[in-house]
Order: C-alpha cells, then structure tokens, then sequence
C-alpha cells in the first residue's frame, strides 16, 4: 500500500506529541513493507524566503516533501491560514507523482484544508485523525492568552477579541471596525454563508474581517469531505459531536507507543521522592502551577525534574523566578527520544498540571508504559487515562493548592506509588494501533 502522512511538523526539527505520532506510525508501516510519503510544512522568515516551493529530503528513511510557504506573502493571511489554494497546486503536484492509495491527515496546521480539496480532485481517499481543536480554533488550543479556557459556543466576533495582539492582523480589524460595523459587513458581504474566495483573496480589512467569520462554517464543510474521521479519545469526539459534526462516521482509536526494550528496576519503599514534568516552557501546559505547587511544600526529601524547552521568553523567566534557586528544582532541558526510557526512570511520579483541554497526552501513555504513575488536571481526556486514586491523582485545573496537596499524598502516605504502580494499565502499543489503521485503510479502498 502506499500512504501519505500529512502534519504540521516532522523530524529532524523540534517536534511535539503529533510529530512524534506520526513519525513512529510511519516507521511502523514501513518496516510492513508499505510505501510511505511525509508532507509537511516549511515555514522560512521573510528575509530568508521571498517564494513559495517545496523540496525533498529524507529524514531516517522515510521521505518527505516540505512545501515551503512565507504567510507574509499571503493575500490574506486569515484566509490562507485555513485555506491556501497555493500550496493546493504543490500538493496536487506531488500526489499525481506519487499515486498513493490512501492520504492520512494528523493536522493541517500550516498547510490548511485545501490539502483535503487537492486529495478529493484526485479520488484519493482521506483518513483524518483529530489531534486537537484546530477545525474550532485558529490556535488550535481554545486557551486564551489571559489564562482562560474558551467558551463553548463562541462566536466569530469572541475569536478575533481573542486572537488580537498589538500590531497582529486581528488587531487591524479592531483598530478599523467597532462591532456594530463588523457585524454590518459580515452580514452585507457574508450573506447566506457561502465561501467567497474571491472576495475575501486581499488585505483590505472588510476582507480580512469575512475570512475570520467564515472560518467555522468552511471547515465544518471541509471536515463532511473527509471519508474517515479518527478520534484519540472520547472527550475529543463529544466535543464535536455536541457542535453537530461527524455527518459522516467517526471511530475512537487511542493511540499506540513504543515500549522500553527493558524497564528500569523500581524502587518498592521510595524515601526520596522525584517528580517530573515534561512540558517545557509553554503557558498552557502549566509549569508555573507545578512550580508553585512544589515551592509551598516544606519536605527536603523531594526533588522536581522539569523538561523540555525553555527559551527565553518572559514566562519562562517568571518560571525561573517562582523556581527562585530552589536547589530541589532542575531544569533539565529537552532528551533525544532515544533517551525517553532512561528520563522516566530518573523520576517516581510525573505530573501534568496542563491548563487546556489536553486530548490523549503521549507523555502519559509513555509514563504508563514505564510503569510511572501520574497526577494530572482533571479536564480534557485525561481522566479517560488517569483514574483518579488508582493509577494516580488528579486535580482541579490552576488549582495549586489542589496539587500541593496531591503531591503530598504521594510524599506522605507511604507505598501509595507502588499502589498506582499495581495498577497502571496495559498500555496500547504502536503495532496494535497500526493494525487497526490498517484496517481502516483497507475499508475505505474497499469503499471506493
């Protein structure tokens, strides 16, 4: 069978949970003697890049095709965020010379939807697993810049407020249009919600204000084109399902990974207590709450191991001051994949205080598989993973004194660890789940 991949990022530059999902399913159907192809994104800067184009490369066997693209050059870059016709024509292109037989998309942050227009031209089927809430949130994260969590329903006019930054192109709107007068032109111009390219390809701010109210209605319509729709967890088809999407079928296939070759002896009474983070210095995966958290217990018998990247940003610094010199706390940086085992058994108990709605969070499902417990907030799909005091603890989102309390259960109720251990499930491995998207590939040729 020959398959093409499709994600926003892809080795050898740094890459989260989806980039590292699908390079591991790649490597899997490759090694069942399947052919496989990568398309994904290169974003060049402006000075660096004054075109668009792709190249070729091959990125541990696997080859990939990186469609380069500059967003300044875009027409209108709320438009093309979401639907770039441009980069349609280069993954046309590439899939006429390469005819596979199925295309599977992971996320088309960067790319856009036209990916899916290009592979429905050429009678391609498509598989497309949901990794987050890009098709509901330009962001993809529904996490506002304040802190807060997004709103059920909202509405074009909540986006752009949300989304606006000094000198950003939804700040242009603002700067431009009250909301009475941007409700006025959405109704005017955006009349019977039907997608109007060419009104909407310029800089002008009527045209930049339609692309943003019509990006919802247009995805949705772009999502029904889709043969097949994966889930990684239930919490993330509910949430779609609740806003009327899934006309067509759906399926929940949590994900697989790659077990130690040997796990690492453990500890039965533990002393000396390690907790572990692995979210680097991104706001909403809640470093600060951890680091609060941890700072408010007294006990010198405990250490904090942080990990991932930690640029130079003004968050970051705010984390190293609440860190303050603690000489319990290590910033211990990013760890080659390769070294994810030995990273895991340097601590007892991993913690992910996330404050957005994390759908099926890899680091988990790694943990487990190394037989390392967790404690975690309590929204998103992790409580499908984490079952509240029998395969860890968790808390309520932002709550640090919630989790200084949970993690001092762990510290003072001696053999609790050992308990979660016990108890930790068998975890899903990536051969199981290739199997099963195997199966999927094989219905929808069947349905041709």
């Amino acid at each position: 069978m020959k398959i093409v991949y499709v994600v926003q990022e892809f080795p050898p530059g740094p890459i989260r949970g989806t980039g590292i999902a699908v390079f591991q399913v790649a490597k899997d159907m490759v090694a069942r003697g399947h052919k496989v192809w990568v398309l994904a994104p290169q974003l060049w800067p402006s000075d660096e890049c004054s075109s668009i184009g792709f190249f070729d490369e091959k990125v541990d066997g696997l080859s990939v095709r990186r469609l380069v693209f500059n967003p300044d050059l875009s027409p209108n870059p709320i438009l093309y965020e979401y639907y770039n016709p441009i980069l349609s024509v280069y993954a046309k292109d590439f899939l006429r010379q390469i005819s596979p037989d199925i295309i599977h998309i992971y996320h088309l942050l960067r790319l856009s939807s036209s990916i899916i227009d290009a592979a429905k031209e050429l009678k391609i089927p498509v598989i497309l697993t949901l990794m987050d809430f890009w098709f509901l949130c330009p962001s993809w994260k529904r996490f506002k810049s304040d802190g807060s969590l997004c709103g059920d329903n909202p509405s074009w006019k909540d986006c752009i407020y949300c989304l606006k930054e000094n000198d950003s192109i939804y700040d242009r709107i603002t700067k431009v249009l009250d909301e009475t007068k941007m409700k006025f032109y959405v109704q005017k111009l955006g009349s019977n919600n039907k997608f109007k390219f060419s009104l909407m390809n310029n800089r002008q701010v009527s045209s930049l204000l339609l692309a943003a109210a019509g990006r919802l209605p247009f995805l949705k319509s772009q999502l029904e084109k889709v043969g097949q729709i994966v889930c990684h967890s239930s919490f993330l088809s509910k949430v779609f399902l609740k806003k009327g999407y899934f006309h067509n079928s759906f399926r929940v296939v949590s994900p697989g990974i790659i077990y130690p070759a040997k796990l690492p002896s453990r500890k039965g009474q533990i002393s000396n207590i390690t907790f572990g983070y692995f979210g680097g210095g991104k706001k909403f995966k809640g470093a600060h709450i951890l680091l609060e958290a941890f700072r408010a217990i007294k006990s010198s018998n405990v250490n904090l191991k942080l990990y991932g990247d930690f640029p130079s940003t003004q968050y970051v610094n705010e984390l190293y001051r609440i860190a303050d010199g603690d000489e319990r706390i290590d910033f211990m940086g990013n760890f080659e994949r390769t070294e994810l085992t030995k990273a895991l058994s340097g601590i007892d108990i991993l913690v992910m205080p996330s404050i957005w709605y994390e759908n099926c969070p890899m680091s988990i499902l790694e943990a487990f598989a190394n037989k390392v417990p967790v404690i975690a907030t309590d929204i998103g799909g992790i409580p499908e993973i984490v079952h509240d005091n029998l395969n860890g603890l968790l808390f309520k989102r932002g709550d640090v004194l919630d989790l200084k309390q949970k993690m001092g259960r762990v510290i003072n109720e001696l053999g609790l660890i050992q308990r979660f251990r016990e108890n930790i499930p068998r975890v899903k491995s990536m051969n199981e789940e290739c199997d099963e998207l195997l199966g999927i590939y094989e219905n929808l040729l069947l349905e041709k």
